[in-house]
């Protein structure tokens, strides 16, 4: 196997293996600003779960915009509706892929 099969295979496991990562989150830039929304969740359940909005080159502090107990589907539902909301004020957002435990 080449070492870039090899890179890619390792690469793949561990995106899969990882129980921290996941695909709640967006950047979004406009000029020359950077936003982020996240779902943060403190289990693996989909409840409780926050939406957090953060304004990176703002120095503003995160916002946590909606929460929900025990309505997992409410925060991605907020969360999308507010991306829409930002790309028609001229955002462009991206999903991402965060791994939380690289961010503690």
């Amino acid at each position: 196997m080449s070492v870039l099969k090899q890179a890619i295979l390792i690469l793949s496991i561990s995106l899969l293996t990882s129980l921290n990562a996941y695909a709640d989150s967006w950047s979004c830039r406009h000029g020359n600003d950077v936003r982020e929304v996240h779902i943060e969740r403190t289990t693996p359940n989909p409840a409780p779960c926050e939406v957090v909005y953060k304004k990176l080159t703002e120095g503003v502090e995160d916002q946590v915009l909606w929460s929900a107990q025990n309505d997992g589907a409410y925060c991605g539902e907020k969360a999308s509706g507010f991306i829409t909301k930002l790309e028609s004020y001229g955002w462009t957002c991206v999903e991402t892929i965060r791994d939380d435990a690289a961010t503690q």
